[in-house]
């Protein structure tokens, strides 16, 4: 064999490491590629799913807050909506309190209760005396606010939930009916000689201050206070209104499919 020859063989030896090596490297790229586009693509379609399963719910809810305004305002004897649980958790819960006190009022009026839907990942979407939220923990956002008139006349409405409903869980679909139980004017305050308080407590109580404190940063007659007893402490200044009135609504929830 010339040496020509011996250095040419040498070549086409490279040539064929060479590409050997290539086609691994390649076949080895994209097989890394797929597993992790998929991967990562089941995770984020999951995660899409999930918010927009929350998403849903948070319709739902803004729904049953206009039913029940319906109930609170115009007295209709029920209202039923329907809420696609997706796997989450339904429940009518009694831990949250608001508490009316005014010297023209027999007594202390009391009104508790709230329906909570828990999805993923500990989100909670929350209606509770008239507002609706969407909360993680104790942090949240206020998504629809309270049935609340400030001027000259202030008109506060106050919700209260109560009745068999039990918590409810799966995938399918509850209806929620909301009944009227009881409807008045608990108070109408004229004179204005009195301040009213409102005593709050609440798993929302942080979003609730969030909600009272910008109302007092524009109304000077509202002043809000996180000390002593209850989460969260309002109070309406008799010095600033002509008038003050409280609607009080008491509804029962059922859950049925």
């Amino acid at each position: 064999m010339s040496l020509r020859d011996a250095v040419a063989g040498l070549g086409s030896d490279d040539r064929g490491v060479s590409e050997t090596v290539g086609f691994v490297l390649v076949f080895a790229l994209i097989t890394s590629t797929i597993a992790v586009t998929f991967t990562v693509g089941l995770g984020g379609l999951e995660d899409a799913q999930l918010a927009e399963r929350d998403n849903n719910v948070e319709r739902a809810f803004d729904v049953l807050q206009d039913n029940l305004d319906d109930v609170s305002r115009d007295g209709v004897p029920s209202r039923a909506t329907e809420i696609q649980l997706g796997g989450g958790e339904l429940v009518l819960e009694q831990e949250s309190t608001f508490r009316l006190n005014h010297t023209a009022t027999p007594g202390t009026i009391v009104e508790t209760g709230s329906l909570t839907y828990r999805g993923a990942g500990g989100t909670r979407i929350v209606y509770e005396n008239g507002a609706v939220f969407r909360m993680r923990g104790d942090n949240g956002v206020m998504l629809n606010e309270p049935d609340l008139l400030l001027g000259d006349t202030v008109v506060y409405s106050l919700y209260g939930l109560g009745g068999p409903a039990q918590s409810e869980s799966g995938d399918r679909t509850v209806l929620v009916i909301g009944q009227l139980g009881a409807r008045e004017a608990a108070l109408d305050d004229r004179a204005a000689t009195d301040n009213v308080t409102l005593a709050i407590n609440s798993s929302q109580a942080t979003v609730w201050e969030r909600y009272y404190s910008e109302l007092a940063a524009e109304h000077d007659h509202v002043s809000v206070s996180t000390a002593g007893g209850p989460d969260l402490t309002v109070t309406f200044d008799a010095d600033h209104y002509e008038r003050f009135v409280v609607h009080r609504t008491e509804t029962r929830i059922d859950f049925s499919d």
